[in-house]
């Protein structure tokens, strides 16, 4: 929980630095981009239920991404990318750690000064004791697993095959003292202390326990899997640093000074060392979806809807969509020279357009679900790149799509008639005329759990009467349990969980759970949950449909995260966090979540550099769902405002969000104030899809509509708005 702490002050026009920007080189024209795209689905030594499905399918999408959709001017031609996997197009052989090895030596062979090398890892990791003692702060060594790892039998060995954490740093120093720039993605996971409650069909998690590592004799296998859980046990607080920071699984960045000539690196990592991550059918919603790890196709598509940023920015990006996709849990974990451009790009606007292809009596564009295109999506058909919207001839709608591609039929909309395909200009682009934002919450009722096979059919009785209820302030789509979906009901005693505490009640309750269908009762975190009194139905209906509204308030503000239209030179936010044992104030990067205790304060600075009025709210998301509304402000041009929020208590504790909102103000129009969105009970209202504003979005959040939001995309008329959203941790103080 927090406490406001209400110190404001507005200040005209002070200017507010960037703490942290670094400036970039313009590709040269010269550089040789390469990668290294490694896919572990198979396994031939370990039991199949630990084999994978995934990976083959994240190689294949960067594979084609990198050949076909990267900006202008960066190419990597065929010739310098490396696929190394199973059952994929174009793979150069299958992903051993001898092939690994090998094709990582002949990268820092072949790189020169300035080169750029991606390098992608899709598969299991898993820990074991370390080979050499002292040489990790745990006494674990991360390691992934290529395809052809062996059994466990003696420490001094390790798992035969494996790549370590060290090994893989120096593979990358030798390409990295070519001077070569090195980004690095980690789709795996290495461990996992979180207690799932809830079964989830459709995901599996990316990591192998040790014990599946083991071989030899029985008495040999509990030797070792003994070691392994005294040295996990002995390690403490696992995860965090000294400083209570969360640890990357392979610690690749130098703590010191690296010579100048000495290329930079990036990584990318799925999640921290003692969470897991998932690999699950993906887009979400979409019939017979392949499977992709989520931390992969997450980065692909924030990439896909906008190539021109930093990789600070894509960070920001990836863990607001796990935030509006209700995930709290894994922590993906960014680290390295953050603030260069991906691929080294220039600073350009990004443009939602392209090129409009007619072949065969189709019309095709190439940009499909990565890029948030669903069918339905209307685009604007412009003669040129250069075109505004009001320039617009007709437009076109998604019959169909791929990941990275759409067919699209001309459409009668906007009061402009539908084109035949030869009439459409030579050279003509689509542009996005319009984002669409779902609203609709999918919920998983709860699986049958013995013993409590009354309460469990109540609660399936609430939820078929909320499903159809009218004038509850959200929507919700029911899914059988287990079935892809953002909130998970269970069903359970509080006592039967793994990790309760002695007086943890026996009652049955009814669980409010993530999308992972975790349930953490460490550091004083507990999901939200509601008594189960078989006598008193219409409590359980009362306690379920507040619940469920609040819910539906935070998950639609974290959605709005995607309909961001303000650039960062237009508003400026920064959230510092004021520890309660040291002076003065640290960065609350987006791109990171920080881990806070009772006794740290949240202040804001924002800056307002565009020549118009703008709005900014402040609200606070728990991890109970509350919505706490902060503050609301008008910003004049070129005004600023600093301000102390909130300070942390010790009432809750877990993955919390501080979230805000920027709309554009019309000429004397009244101030924006959401703090309606904190409010119970808002009535029902559904609106058509005319040419909406940001503020009715945000409108539509409390008024819960029917399936979907959209608003208008225009040159410069309709105000514009953004959501921004910085997650956090709370945790109880050591």
């Amino acid at each position: 929980m927090i406490k406001l702490t209400r110190r404001t002050l507005l200040v005209g026009t002070s200017a507010l630095t960037m703490a942290g920007a670094v400036s970039f080189r313009t590709m040269a024209a010269s550089r040789t981009y390469h990668a290294l795209l490694v896919a572990c689905t198979e396994y031939p030594n370990l039991p199949q239920r630990n084999w994978l499905i995934g990976p083959k399918n994240d190689a294949g999408l960067v594979h084609e991404y990198l050949l076909k959709n990267v900006p202008d001017p960066v190419r990597f031609a065929p010739e310098n990318v490396t696929l190394l996997a199973k059952d994929v197009p174009g793979a150069n052989g299958l992903p051993t750690h001898a092939a690994i090895k090998a094709a990582l030596a002949d990268l820092a062979s072949k790189v020169q000064r300035d080169d750029f090398v991606y390098l992608h890892l899709s598969g299991h990791g898993a820990q074991q004791p370390e080979r050499v003692k002292g040489d990790e702060t745990d006494g674990l060594d991360e390691i992934f697993l290529p395809v052809d790892i062996d059994k466990w039998i003696n420490r001094d060995a390790g798992v035969p095959n494996a790549l370590v954490d060290n090994e893989i740093g120096a593979a990358l120093d030798a390409i990295r003292n070519k001077g070569a720039f090195v980004w690095v993605v980690f789709d795996c996971c290495h461990s996992g202390t979180a207690t799932r409650a809830v079964e989830v069909d459709d995901e599996m998690e990316r990591k192998v326990e040790f014990a599946d590592l083991v071989g030899g004799s029985e008495a040999e296998r509990a030797a070792a899997i003994k070691a392994c859980d005294e040295v996990t046990s002995a390690a403490g607080s696992r995860g965090v640093d000294d400083n209570g920071k969360r640890k990357p699984a392979f610690n690749l960045t130098p703590t010191g000074g690296e010579p100048i000539t000495k290329g930079k690196l990036v990584a990318f990592y799925a999640a921290q060392t003692v969470e897991t991550t998932p690999e699950m059918p993906l887009p979400k919603g979409t019939t017979d979806a392949p499977r992709f790890g989520l931390f992969t196709f997450t980065i692909l598509s924030k990439l896909a809807e906008n190539p021109n940023v930093t990789y600070r920015q894509l960070g920001q990006a990836v863990l607001q969509q796990y935030s509006a996709d209700s995930r709290t849990r894994p922590t993906p974990l960014f680290e390295g020279e953050l603030d260069a451009r991906v691929f080294g790009t220039d600073k350009t606007d990004a443009v939602m357009q392209w090129p409009v292809v007619i072949k065969d009596g189709d019309a095709t564009i190439g940009a499909g679900l990565l890029h948030r295109l669903t069918p339905g999506s209307k685009l604007a058909i412009l003669p040129s790149a250069l075109s505004q919207l009001s320039d617009a001839v007709g437009f076109l709608e998604v019959q169909s799509a791929r990941n990275l591609e759409s067919r699209v039929k001309p459409v009668e909309f906007d009061k402009k008639p539908a084109l035949k395909l030869a009439d459409i200009p030579a050279n003509a682009y689509a542009r996005v005329a319009e984002i669409a934002v779902d609203y609709k919450l999918a919920v998983a009722r709860p699986a049958a759990t013995k013993g409590l096979e009354k309460q469990t059919a109540l609660v399936n009785s609430v939820l078929d009467e909320l499903a159809t209820a009218k004038e509850t302030g959200f929507n919700i789509e029911l899914v059988d349990p287990g079935k892809s979906a953002e909130l998970r009901f269970a069903v359970m005693r509080e006592n039967a969980i793994a990790g309760a505490a002695k007086d943890a009640t026996d009652k049955p309750a009814l669980w409010f759970l993530p999308a992972s269908g975790d349930v953490t009762l460490k550091d004083g975190s507990k999901p939200p949950l509601i008594i189960i009194h078989m006598d008193d139905r219409k409590k359980l209906v009362e306690a379920t449909t507040r619940n469920l509204r609040t819910i539906f308030r935070a998950t639609g503000l974290s959605r709005l995260a995607a309909a961001s239209d303000y650039k960062p030179e237009d508003v400026d936010v920064q959230f510092q966090v004021k520890r309660r044992d040291k002076d003065g104030l640290e960065p609350l990067q987006a791109s990171v979540v920080p881990r806070v205790s009772p006794g740290d304060e949240v202040h804001v600075l924002a800056k307002n550099s565009s020549d118009l009025l703008v709005d900014i709210n402040v609200l606070y998301v728990g991890s109970d769902y509350s919505i706490t509304h902060i503050v609301a402000e008008r910003l004049a041009p070129q005004a600023s405002l600093e301000e102390g929020l909130l300070a942390f208590t010790d009432t809750s504790f877990g993955m919390e969000r501080m979230i805000a909102v920027l709309t554009e103000a019309p000429p004397e129009s009244e101030k924006e104030d959401l703090s309606f969105l904190a409010q119970d009970g808002v009535a029902s209202m559904t609106r058509g899809l005319g040419p909406a504003s940001f503020s009715d979005m945000l409108t539509d959040i409390g008024m819960a509509p029917a399936t979907r939001s959209v608003m208008r995309l225009a040159d410069k008329s309709g105000p514009k708005g953004a959501v921004m959203i910085f997650p956090m941790e709370t945790v109880p103080r050591a």
